[in-house]
């Protein structure tokens, strides 16, 4: 299903999957302070990456883009309409965190129905709208495509 962004990426990164902020909580009362944020951000992703068989760590790397603090939404608005990255647009994210025992009737999210591995992602409901997997890697592709084209990757 990722074919062409692996391709994409052999030499440089050219078409990042993902974004993502890594702002602390605290930043709408003004008290921020980074802290461990981007470290457990990154930590939950690589674990969610971990988490499932038909995904490779390996096959991922980052960039951070340090900025201050009042930017970093509107910076990733920004990325995310630049670059349209599948992770953003097409599939949304890395799934849903666990919703605890008051959210316990919510449905799984895209990507965890693709990428099924997390432990409470199993127990969730699928919801009432089947996933139609040879579809959405018709979609990614056509998607990425179009991204090879803008970005002008190799």
């Amino acid at each position: 299903m990722y074919n062409l962004i692996k391709q994409a990426n052999l030499n440089k990164c050219c078409m990042p999957i993902y974004v993502g902020i890594a702002a602390p909580g605290s930043r709408r009362t003004g008290r921020t302070t980074i802290g461990n944020t981007l470290y457990g951000r990154l930590s939950e992703h690589r674990k969610s990456i971990e988490a499932v068989d038909n995904l490779k760590i390996e096959d991922f790397a980052f960039k951070v883009a340090p900025m201050e603090i009042d930017l970093v939404s509107w910076k990733e608005a920004v990325l995310i309409r630049h670059f349209s990255f599948v992770w953003n647009k097409e599939i949304s994210g890395f799934g849903i965190h666990d919703p605890g025992s008051g959210r316990a009737g919510q449905k799984r999210s895209v990507w965890d129905r693709l990428h099924l591995d997390h432990t409470f992602a199993a127990k969730l409901p699928l919801g009432n709208t089947q996933l139609d997997i040879d579809a959405l890697s018709v979609s990614i592709k056509q998607h990425c495509q179009g991204m090879i084209e803008d970005l002008g990757c190799p």
